[in-house]
C-alpha cells in the first residue's frame, strides 16, 4: 500500500506530461507494484546473490519512463504500456541468470499489462522484441530491430578503423546489450556490472557504445608487479579527468584486475559516493583544489570554499564517470563480491551476458562462414534432423545443417567439462573465443583444402590429359611414319625420273651443237664465196657507173629556160628530135610524137623521173631499139646534140651511160642471179644456225632446270629421311615412356575420381579437423577420439558427408614437415604429432602444458633458425625479453605461465593499433611496434593448474602429458637402446631413411607432375622434357626398389622388437 501511494503521487505527476494518459496513472501504479512483488517473491538471494530487490528498482523504472515521456506531447496507452513493459525488462529480466527465469519474466509481463489495461492492442504495445533507442530519432523512442541491425554495422566500420579491430556479428543479442549498456551511459551515475564468459563482448560492446556516444575509455594496465598506490594513481587520473576537466569517461573494469583486495573497496566508495575519501591529500589535495578551480570558472561558477569546490568536483564526477565491472559467472565469486562490495549490486545496473545462446552462435556461425562455398544442391537432410539451434529452418539447407553442427560441437564441449568434473578431473573454461577461433579454424582450413584439391585435380587433370595427347600423338606419329615412307618413294622416283630427262636432254643439245658447228662451217665458205662473186660484179658495173652519175649530174644542171626554149620549138632540129625520142622510149613513154615530147617536157617532175631512172627499169626491146635507131647514128652524141640544144646535150649523154650501164647489167646478170642464191642460201643457213642455238639454248636451261629441281628433290627426301629417323627414334622413345607413366596414369586416374568424393567431403571433413584443433587440445587421447566420435556421429545423423577413414595427423600436415619434426626431437606418436598441428596452425597463441619437457626441446629445436628465446614469468627480464620478441619478431618461449603476468593480455588479444603505417601494441604504459612475424609460446611443467576462465578464452591449449600408448612406445624405444644398440640404431637410420625415400617418392611425383604441367605445346616436340621425364622415372624407379629393400630389413628389425615389447608394457604401467 505504501509503495502504491509513494509511486502513484510520483505518476500521477509524471503523466501530466502528458495529458491524454493522465487517467492512467492508477493502472499504472498497479501493474508496477504488482510485478514488482511477483518478482521479489519469486526470485531470491538464495537462488543468486545479485537478486536482490529493493524500492530503488521502482524508483528507477519511474525514472526511465518519465526521460522517455519527457519530450513528448502525445502518445496512445498501447505507447506507454510498451514504454511500462520496456523498462520493466530492463530492471527485472537483464540480470536474470536462467532461461527459464526470463521466460517467467517475459509471460509475467504480459499477463500483468493486460489486467491492468485490459483493452489495449496487445500486438502494439507487447510484440517483442522491445527495444529503445535515441540512435535513429532524437527521442527516446521504439526502434525496428532490422533498422537498427542497419545503423549498428554502419558504426562499427567506423568503430573498426578508428578504435578496435575485432569483428563483430551482429546476432540479436547483441543488440539487446548495446542497446542495454546505451541506457545506462546516459543515465546519471550510470554504472554497469557485466557477467558473462570470456569473449562474450562484455568490454568490446562497452567500448563501442562509448565509443557512439563520444565517451572516453580508461582500463587499467595491470602487471604482476601492480601495487595498491598504482591503482591509486589510476583512480586519481581518472577522477581528474572526469571532475575538473568535465571529460566523459567510462572506467572498465574486469574482476581479473583486481590483484588487491583494497582496488574493490576502492571502487565500492567510488560507486557509493562518486569520491574516494583519503585519495587526495596534502598537495595532490591542493593542486585538485586549484585545478577545480579553473574547471568550475569554466562553467560560470563563482565558488571559494574548499567544501563547495570538493562538492563541486564530486557532483562532476557523478555526471560524467560510468563505471563498467565486468565479471565472469561463478556462484561462488558472485557469492563473495555481494557480501565484500554491496555497492557493486546496489549502485551498479546489472547486465547479465551469461554465455552465447546457440541462437547467437548460430548465427556467427551462419555469417563468419557466409563467404564460403558451403551449398549443396545435392543434400537431402534426413527426416530426423538432430536439431541443437531450436530455430534451425525446416528442412536445413547443407549450410545450415553445418552450422547447427558448428553449434553442436561447441555445446559438446560443456558437456564435457561436466563428465571430466564428475570424474574430479580438471577442464578448461569453455568460451565464446573458443567458437570464435573453431569458425576461423574452419574457414581457414576450407579454404586451404579446397584450394589444394582443385591445384591437385588441375595437376592431375593436365598430366592425364598430357598422358592422352602423348597417346594420340604416338598414333599420329605411327601413321605419319607410313605417310613419310611413301612420300620418300615418291621423291626418289620424282628424283630418278629428272635424272633420265636431264641426261636426254644433255646428249640432245650435244648433238645438236655439233650440227650448230657443221652450219657455222658451212655458212662460213658461203660467205667467202659471196664476197668473191660480189667483187666480181661491182668491179665490172664501177667501171660505167661513174659515166652514169656524171651523166645524172648533167642532166640536174639542165636550166628550165633551156628546157622552155626546146618545148617552143614547133619543128625542133633532127638531133634535137632524136635525142628528145631516145629519152621518152628508155624512160618508157610510148609515143615519139612531138607534140607529146613537147607534153612530156612540161611535166613539173620530168627531170626528177630521169635523174631517179633505175637502170634495171630498162627494157630488152627498148635497149635494142636505141642501138639500132639512134646509137648507130653518127650524129648521137653529145657534142653534136649538145651544140644543137643545150638541154639535150645531157639527156643524151645520160641516155648514152645508161644504155652502156643495161648492156654492163647484162652482162653481169648470171653473176648477180648466183650471188642472190648464194645470199639466201646464206641467210638460210644464218636462220637454221639460229634456230639450233635457240634449241640448244633451251635445252641448256631445261638442263639447269632439271639440275635444281633433282637438288630439290634429294634435299626434301634426305629431310624426309632425317624426319623418318627422328620420328621412328620419337615413337620408340614415346612408347617406352607411356609404358613406363602407366603407372602414374592409373593412379592419377583413381586420384582424379577421388576428387568427387574428396570435394564433396571436404565441409564435414573441415568441421571435424578445424573444431579438433581449437577444442581437443586440453584433453588426452582418449578424451580427443571420445570427442571426435560423437562429432562425426552427429554429422552422419545429419547426413553431412565426411570421410569414414578422416587420419587427423595426414590431413592437417605433409610428410616433409612430420619428418621435420622427428629430426626436431618430437616422439614419433600420434598424440604429438596432433600437438605439433596445433602448435603450428594456432590462432590463438599456444599454451602448453609439457610435464615431460619434450615440447620445449622440440620448440626450441623446430624454432632455432629464428632466433626462440626462452624466458619465464619468473624471470626479471621477462619484460625485456618480450618487448625484444614484440619488436623484432623472434619467437618467444615463456615457461612458469602458473605465474602469469597480466601484462601480456593485449599481446594475447592481439590488441592492436594501426597509426601512420605502423602497428602498435600498448604494454602496461608504453606503445611498441608489433613486427608482423612475432610469435610467443606459453609453457608450464604443471598438469595440474587450473587456469582462470579469463585465460583459457585467449590460448590454444596444447597438452604434452603422456599416455600409456605413446608411454609404452617411448619406453620400447629406450628399452632397445639400452639392451639392443645395434638393433635400435638400425631402426632409428631405417625409419629416417624410409621417410625420405617415401618424401622423395612423394616430390618425384610432384615433380612428374609440375613438367606435365609445364610443358607448352606437345610433349613430344620437346626433347628437354622427355628427357627429365624419363629421370625423373628412373630416378622414382630406384628410390621405390630402395623402400622395398628397407621395408624387408626393417620387418626383420620389427620382430626384434617386439621380443622386447612385454619389458617396455610393464615399464608404461609402474
Amino acid at each position: 500500500a505504501s509503495l502504491s501511494q509513494i509511486y502513484g503521487t510520483f505518476n500521477r505527476a509524471m503523466l501530466r506530461l502528458v495529458p491524454n494518459l493522465r487517467a492512467y496513472a492508477d493502472p499504472l501504479t498497479n501493474a508496477m507494484v504488482d510485478f514488482y512483488t511477483m518478482s521479489q517473491a519469486r526470485f531470491t538471494v538464495d537462488m543468486q546473490p545479485h537478486y536482490i530487490y529493493s524500492p530503488r528498482e521502482m524508483t528507477r523504472w519511474v525514472r526511465g519512463i518519465y526521460e522517455a515521456l519527457k519530450p513528448l506531447e502525445t502518445l496512445p496507452v498501447e505507447g506507454l504500456v510498451r514504454v511500462w513493459a520496456h523498462e520493466a525488462l530492463r530492471l527485472f529480466q537483464d540480470r536474470l541468470v536462467l532461461d527459464e527465469e526470463r521466460i517467467w519474466t517475459e509471460e509475467n509481463i504480459d499477463s500483468v499489462a493486460l489486467k491492468h489495461f485490459p483493452n489495449i492492442d496487445r500486438q502494439e504495445s507487447l510484440k517483442r522484441p522491445i527495444l529503445y533507442s535515441n540512435w535513429l530519432t532524437k527521442e527516446y523512442l521504439p526502434v525496428d530491430q532490422e533498422e537498427l541491425r542497419d545503423y549498428v554495422q554502419a558504426r562499427l566500420k567506423v568503430f573498426y578503423e578508428e578504435e578496435l579491430d575485432v569483428p563483430l556479428v551482429l546476432f540479436n543479442e547483441v543488440l539487446d546489450h548495446v542497446l542495454r549498456i546505451d541506457r545506462i551511459f546516459k543515465q546519471q551515475q550510470g554504472h554497469l556490472l557485466l557477467i558473462g564468459v570470456s569473449g562474450a563482448g562484455k568490454t568490446t560492446l562497452s567500448r563501442f557504445v562509448a565509443w557512439i556516444n563520444g565517451l572516453s575509455v580508461f582500463q587499467i594496465k595491470v602487471h604482476n608487479k601492480y601495487t595498491a598506490a598504482e591503482f591509486d594513481d589510476d583512480l586519481r587520473t581518472v577522477l581528474r579527468r572526469a571532475g575538473c576537466r568535465d571529460e566523459k569517461i567510462v572506467f572498465i573494469m574486469d574482476e581479473s584486475n583486481v590483484l588487491d583486495s583494497s582496488f574493490l573497496e576502492r571502487m565500492n566508495t567510488l560507486l557509493a559516493n562518486g569520491e574516494v575519501p583519503g585519495l587526495f591529500e596534502g598537495d595532490e589535495f591542493t593542486t585538485l583544489m586549484t585545478q577545480c578551480k579553473e574547471g568550475s570558472q569554466r562553467e560560470g561558477l563563482m565558488l571559494d570554499s574548499t567544501e563547495e569546490l570538493y562538492k563541486w568536483f564530486t557532483l562532476q564526477i557523478m555526471r560524467n564517470l560510468h563505471v563498467v565491472f565486468t565479471m565472469n559467472p561463478s556462484s561462488e565469486g558472485l557469492k563473495d563480491r555481494a557480501a565484500t562490495s554491496p555497492a557493486l549490486f546496489n549502485r551498479c545496473v546489472l547486465n547479465w551476458f551469461g554465455d552465447w545462446s546457440n541462437g547467437a552462435l548460430y548465427q556467427v556461425g551462419y555469417e563468419f562462414t557466409n563467404k564460403v562455398d558451403l551449398d549443396r544442391s545435392d543434400y537431402v537432410p534426413p527426416d530426423d534432423v538432430p536439431v541443437v539451434y531450436p530455430e534451425l529452418p525446416m528442412p536445413p539447407t547443407h549450410r545450415q545443417a553445418l552450422v547447427n553442427g558448428f553449434v553442436y560441437v561447441h555445446q559438446t564441449l560443456h558437456e564435457a567439462n561436466i563428465r571430466l568434473l564428475k570424474r574430479g578431473g580438471h577442464t578448461m573454461a569453455i568460451t565464446p573465443r573458443h567458437y570464435l577461433d573453431f569458425i576461423c579454424h574452419y574457414v581457414k582450413l576450407y579454404n586451404e583444402k579446397r584450394q589444394d584439391l582443385e591445384e591437385q585435380q588441375l595437376h592431375l587433370n593436365v598430366g592425364l590429359q598430357k598422358i592422352r595427347e602423348t597417346v594420340e600423338q604416338v598414333e599420329e606419329l605411327q601413321a605419319s611414319l607410313s605417310i613419310k615412307k611413301n612420300d620418300l618413294e615418291q621423291k626418289n622416283s620424282l628424283a630418278n625420273q629428272k635424272l633420265k630427262e636431264m641426261v636426254q636432254d644433255q646428249q640432245e643439245a650435244e648433238k645438236r651443237k655439233i650440227t650448230s658447228q657443221e652450219i657455222q662451217e658451212e655458212l662460213i665458205i658461203k660467205t667467202g664465196e659471196i664476197s668473191t662473186k660480189r667483187e666480181v660484179v661491182l668491179n665490172d658495173l664501177s667501171k660505167v657507173e661513174p659515166a652514169v652519175k656524171d651523166a645524172q649530174q648533167a642532166v640536174k644542171s639542165i636550166k628550165r629556160a633551156h628546157l622552155v626554149e626546146v618545148r617552143s620549138l614547133g619543128n625542133p632540129p633532127k638531133t634535137v628530135k632524136m635525142a628528145l625520142e631516145s629519152i621518152c622510149i628508155l624512160i618508157g613513154e610510148p609515143s615519139t610524137d612531138w607534140r607529146n615530147i613537147r607534153q612530156i617536157l612540161m611535166r613539173e617532175n620530168f627531170i626528177p623521173t630521169i635523174v631517179n631512172f633505175s637502170t634495171e627499169d630498162i627494157t630488152d626491146e627498148a635497149r635494142a631499139k636505141l642501138n639500132k635507131d639512134y646509137l648507130s647514128d653518127p650524129s648521137y652524141n653529145f657534142e653534136s646534140v649538145n651544140h644543137a640544144s643545150k638541154a639535150c646535150g645531157p639527156l643524151v649523154k645520160w641516155a648514152i651511160a645508161q644504155l652502156s650501164y643495161a648492156d654492163m647489167l647484162k652482162r653481169v646478170d648470171p653473176l648477180r642471179k648466183e650471188l642472190k642464191d648464194l645470199e639466201k642460201q646464206a641467210e638460210t643457213t644464218r636462220l637454221k644456225g639460229e634456230e639450233i642455238n635457240k634449241i640448244i639454248k633451251e635445252l641448256e636451261t631445261s638442263i639447269a632446270r632439271y639440275k635444281e629441281e633433282y637438288a630439290v628433290l634429294i634435299s626434301e627426301a634426305n629431310a624426309i629421311k632425317t624426319d623418318l629417323e627422328t620420328v621412328e627414334t620419337k615413337v620408340e622413345r614415346s612408347k617406352a615412356l607411356l609404358s613406363s607413366l602407366s603407372a602414374e596414369k592409373e593412379r592419377w586416374e583413381s586420384g582424379s575420381e577421388t576428387f568427387k568424393s574428396q570435394m564433396s567431403t571436404i565441409s564435414g571433413d573441415v568441421l571435424l579437423t578445424s573444431a579438433f584443433m581449437a577444442y581437443a587440445g586440453y584433453f588426452d587421447q582418449q578424451f580427443r577420439q571420445s570427442l571426435f566420435t560423437s562429432w562425426a556421429a552427429h554429422l552422419q545423423k545429419a547426413n553431412v558427408l565426411f570421410r569414414q577413414d578422416l587420419a587427423r595427423v595426414e590431413y592437417l600436415s605433409n610428410a616433409d614437415e612430420r619428418l621435420r619434426w622427428t629430426a626436431n626431437a618430437l616422439p614419433a606418436d600420434d598424440l604429438c604429432s596432433e600437438n605439433a598441428i596445433m602448435i603450428q596452425r594456432f590462432n590463438r597463441y599456444p599454451l602448453i602444458i609439457d610435464p615431460s619437457g619434450q615440447a620445449t626441446e622440440f620448440i626450441m629445436n623446430e624454432y632455432k633458425d629464428r632466433k626462440i628465446t626462452k624466458t619465464s614469468f619468473l624471470d626479471d627480464a621477462f619484460r625485456k625479453n618480450l618487448e625484444s620478441a614484440l619488436r623484432f619478431g623472434n619467437p618467444l618461449l615463456v615457461q612458469d605461465v602458473e605465474s602469469y603476468d597480466p601484462i601480456l593480455n593485449p599481446v594475447l588479444n592481439r590488441e592492436v593499433r594501426k597509426t601512420g603505417g605502423r602497428v602498435l601494441i600498448t604494454l602496461g604504459d608504453q606503445d611498441i611496434d608489433l613486427s608482423p612475424s612475432f610469435t610467443i609460446f606459453l609453457s608450464t611443467r604443471d598438469p595440474s593448474v587450473e587456469f582462470p576462465p579469463d585465460l583459457c578464452s585467449r590460448v590454444t591449449f596444447v597438452n604434452f602429458t603422456v599416455t600409456r600408448s605413446s608411454l609404452q612406445s617411448q619406453c620400447l624405444n629406450r628399452v632397445l637402446k639400452a639392451e639392443r644398440p645395434d638393433v635400435d640404431k638400425k631402426r632409428s637410420d631405417l625409419l629416417k631413411l624410409q621417410g625420405e625415400f617415401l618424401l622423395r617418392l612423394r616430390h618425384l611425383e610432384k615433380s612428374l607432375l609440375q613438367a606435365l604441367n609445364e610443358v607448352k605445346g606437345r610433349i613430344l616436340d620437346d626433347d628437354r622434357i622427355i628427357s627429365q621425364l624419363e629421370n625423373l622415372k628412373k630416378e622414382a624407379a630406384e628410390v621405390q626398389k630402395k623402400v622395398e629393400e628397407t621395408d624387408t630389413v626393417m620387418a626383420e628389425v620389427e620382430m626384434v622388437s617386439q621380443q622386447y615389447l612385454p619389458l617396455s608394457t610393464s615399464c608404461s604401467s609402474m
